[in-house]
């Protein structure tokens, strides 16, 4: 399994809608970077986008090495625009890619799943 259903393994239990998602390569290991972009690639809906940030946050994922495993999945400028808040910036910009929590949003679903 892969994207929300994957985030299960990182203490974080969603409640999903229809099947998860999967991904085979018996050989691979996932990487928590690809969990995100799986994630990403399937919906980059606010929902997914939050639950993302969480798993990033939580897990203290790199910026870089997310952006270059998001590279491969055309998402580099959706996951570089998810760590402006993580850096504190939550001001909105019209020209981001994706619908970004706001900072009420985030800490309160931070909150929600123990994740400082």
């Amino acid at each position: 399994m892969t994207g929300l259903a994957r985030f299960q393994e990182y203490g974080l239990q969603f409640f999903l809608a229809g099947e998860p998602a999967f991904w085979y390569a018996p050989d691979e290991v996932l990487t928590p970077s690809e969990v995100v972009c799986h994630t990403l690639v399937l919906d980059s809906g606010s929902r997914r986008v939050s639950y993302s940030m969480l798993l990033i946050e939580k897990l203290d994922i790199d910026q870089e090495t997310l952006i270059e495993t998001a590279t491969w999945y055309d998402l580099e400028t959706a996951v570089a625009a998810m760590y402006r808040p993580l850096h504190g910036e939550f001001e909105v910009a019209e020209d981001l890619p994706i619908f970004l929590p706001s900072e009420s949003e985030f800490i309160a679903l931070k909150e929600q799943y123990g994740v400082s």
